[in-house]
């Protein structure tokens, strides 16, 4: 039985998670598919509906399987894949949202449905976590912080992996934190469960192996520092959890694949891993590996194929107006700073200081709650991969959590309970200021939303988000007839704005008119084309990005990724 102060924070709590999932769905209404949503979306369906995975191999398969049944029960049908099976005559991933059995409109709904949830449930753990470890205050405060964190609500809103990992991490840590401290098979094994689903959802999960071999040395020389000699039970408890979670993984990537041949299996590796350039030894080795047990090559050619993208770059990044396809060392600090909340960075700013002055010691919860997230940044500096600050948003609810635990045990309950509120209230302003376009959240200190195409774009910006309400805004000025539509993102420009006219760079001439730009394409839509060896096309967004530096007038923007512009008449810039 909980004691009134306990319920009275759990209650707190789950209200809390609540109004931070309404957030997320109400934003979600008008948010147009995003650049990977579509794929995500055939994916699901496929190894839901289907049984097969041809699709999606650099994504792990559970989160997208539950988009999938999600998409199932409100009536989609699976996505058409020709046999034998050709990427080139395939359903494109469109297609498949647009010209399903559903409108897409219900099918992006249902294809999404799951992650507020999960996003519920993080809050939630998160408070649990907090309050066994430092009170129900703790608790309100974690879940205060974590309801409104503005990429957390963004991002839950989105079919994606980044939520789903968060919560992976957190649930996996915490399980091997309570084996650590209170020795349990039992415990181990939810351990090996949890970390079986985690990996099963996002492939930087494999990061949580390391985590919990430091934090089971960890524990052996403490305890042998307290008891003077020195046991192996938390390597042992680690390799039961390990034992446990390779089951639950492949059996995952089994039930997505439960209608596929093994020599199909052993074709989709190869096609996935020559498509990436892998080499040619390696492409035999995990077809080899397919060969003996399918879902364990098509999990080892999905981390094959990260690597590979890694090593060679997966696109243009963006850092304060730089460039590049190998990344920026600094990118994910810089990316966590400036679209990170005043009132999260100064709850992390306030732990820090009472940890200065010895107001807080550092024992055994710092570590769990710290090594996490360090991991994650030291991991990020080598990416080449730099699209956006999702990437570690595993690291948040570790920070918020040990943010949290450190005030309250740090300061008096009355000056702890101020700072919280104080500082949760403040993040919860920040979101509710930006709201519904959490995508784009950037806070003061680096000039707001309207100034982050200075930082940062791509998913940190403009991920596609915003096309149904530039059809909203257009129809609002009457301007829907004749309107010039440069759109990055994975909705399509066809079915939102049918009366438009559709930017082809290769072709499109810059005629006078309103011109509806989306940011990353000024940003980098030439050296994107470019990097693709399209030519014609990285030529043609290079003529629109400087006609309309030196001759559009800006008219406008939707929400904070697309941006509305007017060529006066006369003569458009020479090629």
């Amino acid at each position: 039985m909980l004691r009134p102060g306990r319920r009275a924070a759990a209650a707190g709590a789950v209200l809390l998670a609540l109004l931070g999932a309404l957030l997320v769905v109400d934003h979600q209404r008008l948010d147009s598919a995003t650049m990977d949503e579509p794929f995500h979306a055939l994916a699901g369906a496929e190894y839901a509906l289907s049984g097969t995975y041809w699709a999606n191999l650099e994504h792990p398969p559970l989160l997208k399987l539950l988009a999938g049944a999600s998409a199932g029960f409100a009536g989609a049908r699976p996505p058409r894949l020709p046999k034998p099976f050709q990427y080139r005559t395939a359903e494109t991933p469109q297609r498949f949202l647009y010209e399903n059995a559903i409108p897409p409109e219900r099918l992006l709904a249902a294809v999404r449905l799951p992650f507020p949830l999960l996003f519920a449930a993080l809050v939630l753990l998160a408070a649990t976590a907090a309050g066994r470890s430092a009170g129900p205050l703790a608790a309100l405060g974690a879940a205060l912080l974590l309801a409104f964190e503005p990429t957390l609500v963004a991002h839950a809103g989105l079919l994606h992996t980044d939520v789903g990992a968060a919560l992976g991490f957190l649930a996996t840590v915490l399980a091997a934190d309570a084996a650590l401290r209170r020795p349990s098979f039992s415990m181990w094994a939810v351990t090996g469960l949890l970390l079986g689903l985690s990996l099963a959802a996002k492939f930087t999960a494999v990061f949580l192996v390391p985590i919990l071999l430091v934090l089971a040395l960890a524990r052996m020389l403490a305890d042998r520092r307290s008891a003077g000699r020195l046991s192996v039970a938390p390597l042992a408890g680690v390799a039961l959890a390990g034992a446990v979670a390779l089951p639950v993984l492949l059996g995952v990537y089994a039930v997505s694949m439960r209608n596929m041949p093994a020599t199909e299996a052993e074709r989709s590796v190869r096609l996935f891993l020559s498509g990436r350039l892998a080499a040619p030894a390696t492409v035999e080795r995990v077809a080899g590996l397919s060969r003996l047990c399918p879902p364990a090559g098509h999990y080892v050619a999905g981390l094959v194929g990260i690597a590979e993208q890694n090593r060679r770059g997966g696109g243009i990044n963006v850092l304060r107006g730089e460039l590049s396809v190998d990344g920026f060392p600094s990118y994910f600090p810089v990316a966590f700073a400036v679209k990170s909340s005043l009132g999260f960075l100064g709850a992390l700013a306030l732990a820090a200081a009472l940890l200065v002055v010895r107001r807080v010691r550092a024992g055994w919860g710092a570590l769990v709650v710290l090594l996490p997230p360090a991991y994650v940044f030291l991991s990020s500096v080598s990416s080449s991969y730099n699209i956006g600050v999702r990437h570690v948003l595993p690291a948040v609810p570790f920070l918020a959590v040990g943010a949290v635990v450190a005030i309250v045990r740090g300061l008096p309950r009355g000056a702890a309970t101020a700072a919280l509120a104080a500082l949760g209230l403040l993040q919860a302003a920040e979101t509710l200021a930006v709201h519904p376009h959490e995508l784009s959240f950037f806070n003061r200190l680096a000039g707001g939303s309207a100034k982050g195409s200075l930082w940062l774009n791509d998913s940190n910006l403009d991920w596609g988000q915003d096309l149904v309400r530039l059809a909203r805004e257009l129809e609002r000025r009457g301007a829907s007839d004749g309107a010039t539509v440069a759109y990055f993102g994975g909705a399509s420009p066809l079915h939102h704005l049918p009366r438009a006219r559709l930017f082809d760079a290769a072709s499109t001439p810059l005629t006078p008119g309103l011109y509806a730009v989306s940011a990353y394409l000024l940003a980098a839509g030439p050296e994107l084309m470019a990097l693709r060896g399209d030519a014609a096309r990285a030529a043609g967004y290079d003529r629109l990005r400087r006609t309309l530096a030196e001759r559009g007038e800006p008219a406008g923007r939707v929400g904070y990724s697309i941006l509305l512009y007017r060529i006066p008449g006369g003569e458009a810039a020479p090629p």
